[in-house]
């Protein structure tokens, strides 16, 4: 068995190349970028996200994705010449991103029209060299992504850009075309004297090619500017969630 396995890995080598077929140890290492949150670098296995892939932030609504997003994305004001937020659906807050003190001349933020000109637009920017790229895609972009998604992973691979793609829930050409991929859900509710501030919240690494799949970690996330700014879907699943919080005690 073993002769015939090295007799079709040498038959595909002749064929098609040693890049081909490669053993994992034999890989070149995968650069990464250190986030500055220490409890996701951990999860990755490389100490940070890696440069030239596709990471994936995914959960639904009020999980606090898009506020652990923001904190990245802050972090990489500061730690490259340019950080660029895409954000097609228009849902992305610059000012709430200054609870996180970024960078401010460092950072864009480009709002293209549809999914195509999306696509346009962070295949640009990779090829362009932009050291930290933020996609902020809702369900309708997202889901229209695989055409450019393959463009854009071969053109952050040779500028080693950093792209983070934020969505609720990842289709299969992003699941595909991303190396690391994190699901975050909420577990709980974060109150400071009776007011909602932020959420508690497991973050899982359900995708790993740099590094091991399957680790999860528990994580605080504050909402910028407090919980007055949030939307009502948020104070309508906080009132229900202290209802059932009520009843679960009297039982």
């Amino acid at each position: 068995m073993q002769e015939e396995l090295t007799r079709a890995i040498d038959v595909i080598h002749l064929r098609f190349g040693e890049q081909a077929l490669a053993r994992v140890d034999t890989l070149p290492a995968v650069e990464s970028w250190p986030t500055g949150v220490e409890a996701i670098d951990r999860l990755t296995g490389i100490q940070g996200l890696p440069k030239g892939r596709i990471a994936v932030l995914q959960g639904r609504a009020t999980c606090g994705k898009s506020s652990l997003g923001l904190a990245l994305l802050a972090q990489a004001t500061r730690d490259f010449a340019q950080a660029i937020a895409i954000d097609p659906g228009q849902s992305f807050d610059p000012w709430a991103l200054l609870e996180f003190e970024p960078e401010l001349s460092a950072l864009t933020v480009v709002r293209p029209p549809g999914a195509e000109a999306t696509g346009e637009a962070a295949t640009a920017l990779a090829r362009a060299g932009v050291g930290f790229l933020l996609l902020s895609l809702p369900g309708r972009i997202a889901a229209a992504a695989e055409p450019w998604l393959p463009v854009l992973a071969a053109a952050a691979e040779r500028s080693e850009a950093v792209v983070l793609a934020v969505v609720e829930e990842s289709p299969r050409a992003l699941a595909h075309a991303s190396s690391l991929s994190f699901s975050c859900e909420r577990t709980g509710w974060r109150f400071e004297r009776g007011e909602l501030i932020g959420v508690q919240a497991r973050v899982t690494c359900v995708k790993n090619k740099v590094g091991m799949p399957g680790a999860s970690t528990e994580l605080e996330i504050n909402y910028p500017l407090g919980a007055a700014l949030q939307p009502e879907q948020v104070l309508a699943e906080v009132k229900q969630w202290n209802q059932e919080e009520r009843e679960s005690a009297v039982v």
